[in-house]
């Protein structure tokens, strides 16, 4: 046993402090003092555990060099000119009526598969005079299908004229329409000069309607009601005595095509579909329509 040296209590000879005071029982000698050098301090952005060694300083060491140095003159240079907005395109369904570009061009597209195009015309006439015209509304579409293939650079083929990806009805509708104003124009038979000089005046923009509603159904997926109220916004405007000589030259073409050597409309026919093609790819955007054409 001993005795607390402060209060005099009791305690085991194991223990270390009085549970009376809490003093310690038997005296322990100090820790160790570490004292610093005079004038000395850790170096900036130093670690606490960074050991300083006696007479250090606390300059912090030099720096490298910059790793890049501008040449001379640098900052002396015109500052870069600002930004030029580039023109932006025409809106959709606008563009300048260039009808000897778009057969140029449409004979470009029509000469890079010419004989696959001109099969393509010989076996869709063949189809629609078999299914009484039924079919020549999708098939017609099945062309405008390859013409687009080819202006976008791939390589056409003939099951193209047959794709019709869940638009025939829409394209058959079309060309209905289409026939049922063409047909009843001339009053059923009793064409008179009156009904001559009406289907003379209509038939080039029925043309026209038809060559971009067929396209339109076919590459933005919109129902043929759709299509020909936006077809007919752009036909029927202030420009349409153009879009009625553009519609008048291409029916023309088909027109003459079958005296020219008797299968001239083998050539013609899938001609003005490339060139429609061509046509509607700049007045709606198709996407990089001149792209193939050299």
């Amino acid at each position: 046993m001993s005795r607390c040296p402060k209060c005099g209590v009791e305690a085991t000879d194991a223990s270390k402090f009085c549970r009376q005071c809490g003093g310690r029982m038997s005296p322990a000698e100090d820790a160790e003092t570490w004292r610093l050098p005079p004038n000395t301090e850790p170096a900036p952005g130093a670690s606490p555990t960074m050991p300083v060694g006696p007479g250090q300083t606390a300059e912090p060491p030099a720096f490298l060099d910059p790793a890049y140095i501008p040449p001379s003159g640098f900052y002396e240079q015109a500052p870069p000119a600002p930004y030029q907005q580039q023109p932006v395109a025409p809106p959709r369904g606008k563009a300048n009526i260039s009808l000897g570009e778009w057969l140029a061009n449409g004979w470009r597209v029509y000469a890079e598969n010419w004989g696959l195009m001109s099969v393509a015309a010989m076996v869709g006439g063949l189809v629609s005079i078999c299914t009484l015209g039924i079919l020549t509304g999708p098939l017609l579409m099945g062309m405008y299908r390859m013409a687009f293939r080819t202006i976008r650079g791939e390589r056409p083929e003939l099951g193209d004229l047959f794709n019709f990806e869940g638009r025939f009805l829409q394209a058959f509708l079309a060309f209905l329409i289409y026939a049922a104003i063409q047909f009843g124009l001339p009053g059923g038979g009793k064409a008179g000069g009156v009904f001559a000089v009406l289907t003379f005046a209509v038939t080039p923009l029925l043309t026209m309607l038809l060559a971009f509603v067929l396209p339109m159904i076919l590459e933005r997926k919109v129902d043929v009601a759709q299509a020909i109220n936006q077809v007919f916004k752009l036909i029927f405007s202030r420009d349409w005595l153009m879009w009625w000589i553009v519609g008048l030259v291409f029916s023309a073409i088909i027109s003459i095509s079958p005296f020219v050597c008797g299968v001239g409309v083998l050539i013609a026919a899938p001609w003005m579909v490339s060139s429609a093609a061509v046509a509607y790819a700049e007045v709606f955007e198709l996407d990089d329509p001149n792209r193939t054409m050299h």
